[in-house]
Order: C-alpha cells, then sequence, then structure tokens
C-alpha cells in the first residue's frame, strides 16, 4: 500500500501551542508515492495522525533545518512544512515493524509542565550521541484518542509503537545517534503506562513541582487575560477534557464549569495521580523537582545523565547554556512571557489549598512524590 502526497493550498494553524492536528493544513489529495520515502528521506518526519481516516501525516522541511534542536518540534514541523503525506495506519505499521530500536537507549521525560522539562531535552542535545525530540506532539494526540475506561489500548498501543520507532528514524545528523530522548507535553504522562507496556527497558525520568507556582506559569504562559468568564472557562474545560482524566470525570459528573482555580488544580493533580499509579505498578522512574533543578542545576544534570546511562564526557557544554532561554524563538519565550501581566483572584490560592487538602494521597501543593532525587548540599 502507497502513501499519498497530499498538495499543501495553506496553512490554518492559529494557536501556536494548540496540539497538532489535520486541520493545521488546507490541503488537497494528490498521487501516491512509495511509502519508504517517509524513512528513506532525512527531511521527512511525522507530524500527527489523522485518526478520522485512518493515517498518520507526514512534513516535509527544507534541507538544513534540524527539528531537534528546536525548542518545540510540533511548532517547527508546522511552521518549516513544505509537502505533507498521508500514510495509511497499515503501512505506518508495516514500516514500523522493519524497524528495529533499542528501548534501553530511550530516555522519556514527563513532567508537570513549567518545570525546565524543555531545558533538559536540550541538555540531552548538546552531547554528541544523544538526539533528543521536544514535544512530538503525535504522543498528545494518543492521549487524546485513548479512552478512559482504556476499551481501545490495544489500536493505542500498536499506534504508540509504531510511532515511536518511526521517529526514532535516523536525523538529519550525519551519524547514527546512541541514544533517543523524548520529552512530552504534561498530558503524555497519560499513557505512560503504554508506553512502559511497549518499551519497558526505557529510562523514565518525571519532573515536578508545587502546585501553587505552576499555577501561576502555566496560567501566565497559556491562558488570556479574559480567562475568568463562564463562557471561557467551558472552553478550556472541553478542550482539556480528552486530556487530563480529572477534568473529563467532572465533566461526566457535572456540566458545572469549574473555576480557573479548579481547572488548574485537576490539571497538576491529573499528573501526579497518574505518577502514583506507575509508582505502585512497580515501574521505574527518577523523580526531580523544579526548585531542586534550579537550585543545583549541575548535581540534578549529573543525576539525571548518571540514572540514564547517559554519556557525561561533554557536561561541561551543558552546564555553559544552563542560564540561557530553552523557549527562545517561541510564543512561551522569557521575552514574550514577560509581557502578560495576567491578574489572579485574591482566592486563587486559598481555593486550590483547600481542594487539596481532601485529596485522599497528595493532600498538599507541596508534596513530594516518591523516587525523588535529593540533592547533596554540602556538594
Amino acid at each position: 500500500m502507497n502513501a499519498r502526497i497530499l498538495n499543501i493550498k495553506s496553512k490554518n494553524r492559529r494557536n501556536p501551542v494548540g496540539v497538532a492536528n489535520p486541520a493545521d493544513f488546507h490541503f488537497s489529495e494528490g498521487n501516491s508515492i512509495d511509502a519508504q520515502v517517509m524513512i528513506k528521506n532525512p527531511n521527512i518526519s511525522l507530524y500527527c495522525l489523522d485518526h478520522n481516516n485512518d493515517r498518520a501525516l507526514f512534513v516535509e522541511t527544507p534541507a538544513g533545518i534540524d527539528l531537534s534542536q528546536a525548542p518545540f518540534y510540533y511548532q517547527a514541523q508546522y511552521e518549516n512544512a513544505i509537502s505533507l503525506f498521508g500514510v495509511p495506519y497499515l503501512e505506518l505499521h508495516r514500516l514500523a515493524n522493519n524497524m528495529r530500536i533499542d528501548g534501553s537507549r530511550l530516555i522519556l521525560i514527563y513532567s508537570v509542565g513549567r518545570t525546565g522539562s524543555t531545558m533538559l531535552s536540550s541538555a540531552f542535545n548538546q552531547i554528541e550521541n544523544i538526539v533528543g525530540l521536544s514535544e512530538p506532539d503525535i504522543y498528545t494526540q494518543l492521549v487524546a484518542i485513548r479512552k478512559w475506561d482504556k476499551s481501545n489500548d490495544n489500536e493505542v498501543g500498536e499506534l504508540l509503537q509504531s510511532c515511536t520507532k518511526v521517529l526514532c528514524k535516523t536525523p538529519l545528523r550525519n551519524r547514527l545517534p546512541l541514544m533517543r530522548a523524548f520529552k512530552f507535553r504534561s498530558f503524555g504522562i497519560e499513557i505512560a503506562d503504554l508506553m512502559f507496556k511497549r518499551f519497558p527497558e526505557a529510562k523514565i525520568i518525571f519532573l515536578y513541582r508545587d502546585a501553587l507556582t505552576w499555577t501561576r506559569s502555566a496560567i501566565r504562559a497559556f491562558i488570556n487575560d479574559d480567562f475568568n468568564s463562564v463562557e471561557n472557562l467551558k472552553a478550556i474545560q472541553a478542550m482539556l477534557r480528552p486530556l487530563a482524566h480529572l477534568i473529563d470525570k467532572h465533566i461526566s459528573e457535572t456540566d458545572a464549569p469549574l473555576s480557573m482555580a479548579k481547572i488548574a488544580a485537576f490539571m497538576w493533580l491529573s499528573v501526579m495521580e497518574r505518577y502514583m499509579e506507575l509508582y505502585r505498578q512497580g515501574v521505574p522512574m527518577f523523580a526531580v523537582r523544579y526548585q531542586d533543578l534550579t537550585a543545583f542545576p549541575k548535581q540534578a544534570i549529573k543525576a539525571i545523565f548518571k540514572y540514564c546511562d547517559a554519556p557525561t564526557n561533554g557536561l561541561e557544554k551543558i552546564f555553559g547554556i544552563l542560564d540561557q532561554d530553552s523557549q527562545a524563538g517561541s510564543k512561551l519565550s522569557r521575552t514574550n512571557l514577560k509581557e502578560k501581566t495576567t491578574e489572579l483572584p485574591d482566592n486563587f490560592q486559598a481555593e486550590i489549598e483547600q481542594y487539596l487538602r481532601e485529596h485522599p494521597t497528595v493532600k498538599t501543593p507541596f508534596f513530594i512524590a516518591p523516587n525523588t532525587w535529593s540533592p547533596n548540599v554540602g556538594e
């Protein structure tokens, strides 16, 4: 079965941090093409799933652009796309079945977001034999496609495995990398159990921070000033429903809009609950708090690289870029966020704390997750 050329007529992406999807492009169906081109051409990469049509979409970007160096992989793919291709799922699986990857050389970076995960992804990319991809959005789509009752786990698991293999094809760099690091959006932890089932030898990193400072950072980054209207709150809930299990649970039980504080608490807690589930299932993970990563960056980087069995002969190069803005050039750059002045309601913090106190496990916005790395302060 062949792939198909999709002739791009226009680019339609309005939200630069929205989940990648076929509607990002207006295109027409073109001629057939050998699907092997998706693997052989180093300038073609997997962009998103067109799940309604049982196919994956690949983009071609100009020669010389290294997508692995972008702060956000999916944004760089969209901005630089010059060609688009559709590959039926059956053909995607066939391509992946002919590929072999060593699971022990996979590094998976989960987080609650706003925790230095982009910086860590960039740090891995400074090492000669590691290639990191910061937020390939195929995984965010798979979170949305997965049913909360797990009734389609076989289908999602197969897609996850095939997509991961295809993303691990030899990149643009003129070498064969020894390790690959995937950094996910915060929602990615919702399918971490499926990823562990398919790649049990992968090294798993989890970055998190307290709920209160996370909330302020996340709202400043992603939410507009007029978020407090009922209409906007309902729109935010609807957008997040397929991505955060606690928000879906709330909407299933009642259609009443959550406050922004509750939405934030549900998002943070959804990630922390998934981490605790993985921990109880015995999934090996290395957790690092944001405040420790920022207060003891060199120690933290060394510990993370040691845990991942990653080369450490280039750490001095990493230490030299720790103060740089890892999201420079994107909507989430420090320069852009300085211009935002989102004001939070006076009771915002108290509402989050009250809700978390009622949780049977977490209970506090300053919850310390098990397996959390502790710095040697005297070092």
